[in-house]
């Protein structure tokens, strides 16, 4: 891929969203684990919602008191929240609609995506019901999924950042941050840490701002002006990481390169920070684990090569990486313990019974619960094509987002809630 044609998330409507073994080694040596086969069960089809003026028509109600805040949860990108049991059996959707949006985040009980409406927008839903609460536009170009943090959402779009009132939609601030792909801010004791990728005569650089004032902090452009940085960041123990070729961290003081890890193939995904280790893909499909304090290599291992910009999960001590050919399961030592033949797969989520993932092609374009013991189907949907201007789109966009007995999911033909 060339250096300046670029994607960090899948692009829908004008929107910038962002989402296997054979052997390995590893700190402990190989093993041979099982392998599971997919359930050959045809999968229950679901038609594309009638297009409404933006909201669910008759939804049934599904309360939930979970935050889940931004991409993958948490600052490390781990795609989980201990004690959280989404919807592992038996689902039921509560409700559909037709909407051209980034996955959704969740907080005080309301859903917050940005979405390609009339215009490009930020929008607050009710969790439960999708109801529409509030929309307000978002300059900028192309958009990465919204951060809560306090009172406000902060969207990442090609040349902004901006800071939005989280009961109102007013916007607070917006900052010009150079011009390249976005991804989702990670915000840390009130500083919200960013990075823009390279564009025509743009660099990639790395931002910290003052979440409540949008006052910059510092600024690191990276020198290579040819870095293709891939995803989001990940903040983790006084360091902003980010993959951009390289993994490279930064000091979440001053902006200043810590430590930068050159792989024999340049990593393309978005980091996942977990226990002291930092989880990259690179582009022959090597998993990599290094160490957060130096980037020194723990393991590798073979997992298939990754659409860019994906991340992979990690909960307790598993990890969970969705390729172009498989779904895995890792012992956070690199050990596999099953493989999963699901092509197109996206970056996943775990919560405590279940991983969900989605695929994105258009012959693979379902969402999966897989059990997390041994890979087995605990339950598949469908999602279908749509027709979005003079385009076919079809797949999963990004990652399910989870919460207590609910699960929300975000295809090419819209968003549904689904519940126990």
């Amino acid at each position: 891929m060339s250096p300046r044609s670029r994607r960090t998330f899948l692009q829908i409507g004008g929107l910038a969203l962002g989402g296997l073994l054979a052997g390995c080694t590893n700190d402990t040596g190989s093993s041979t684990p099982p392998v599971t086969e997919p359930s050959v069960t045809e999968p229950e089809q679901f038609p594309p919602p009638e297009p409404t003026p933006g909201t669910p028509q008759d939804p049934r109600s599904m309360p939930t008191a979970t935050d889940w805040t931004r991409f993958q949860a948490d600052n490390g990108n781990t795609g989980h929240l201990s004690d959280v049991t989404a919807v592992p059996e038996d689902p039921e959707i509560y409700w559909d609609f037709y909407v051209s949006s980034s996955p959704p985040v969740v907080a005080d009980r309301s859903l917050y995506t940005t979405e390609y409406r009339e215009e490009r927008s930020v929008v607050a839903r009710n969790a439960a019901t999708g109801e529409l609460q509030w929309t307000t536009a978002v300059d900028g170009g192309g958009m990465g999924m919204p951060a809560v943090a306090s009172d406000e959402v902060l969207v990442q779009s090609y040349t902004r950042l901006s800071g939005f009132d989280r009961q109102s939609g007013d916007k607070l601030w917006k900052r010009t941050i150079g011009q390249g792909p976005p991804g989702c801010p990670v915000v840390v004791d009130g500083v919200a840490y960013l990075a823009n990728g390279a564009f025509n005569e743009w660099s990639t650089e790395v931002f910290a701002f003052d979440v409540s004032t949008g006052e910059q902090q510092w600024r690191t452009t990276l020198a290579d002006d040819d870095s293709d940085l891939e995803g989001s960041v990940a903040v983790n123990d006084g360091y902003v990481f980010i993959v951009a070729g390289d993994i490279i961290a930064f000091n979440t003081t001053d902006g200043s390169e810590v430590w930068r890890t050159q792989l024999d193939s340049p990593a393309e995904t978005t980091p996942t920070v977990s226990d002291g280790k930092v989880y990259v893909t690179d582009s022959e499909g090597t998993l990599h684990a290094v160490r957060t304090e130096d980037g020194s290599e723990r393991w590798t291992a073979d997992v298939g090569e990754p659409e860019s910009g994906t991340a992979v999960a990690v909960a307790d001590d598993e990890v969970y990486a969705g390729t172009k050919s498989r779904l895995s399961s890792l012992t956070t030592t690199g050990e596999l313990r099953w493989e999963v033949d699901l092509t197109d797969a996206l970056t996943p989520t775990v919560d405590t019974d279940a991983v969900y993932v989605g695929q994105s092609g258009f012959r693979n374009r379902a969402v999966y619960a897989l059990a997390r013991d041994d890979g087995s189907e605990r339950w598949v949907h469908n999602t279908d094509e749509e027709q979005i201007s003079d385009t076919v789109q079809a797949g999963v966009r990004g990652p399910p987002t989870l919460v207590e007995d609910g699960l929300y999911v975000v295809a090419a033909d819209g968003m549904r809630a689904f519940g126990r």
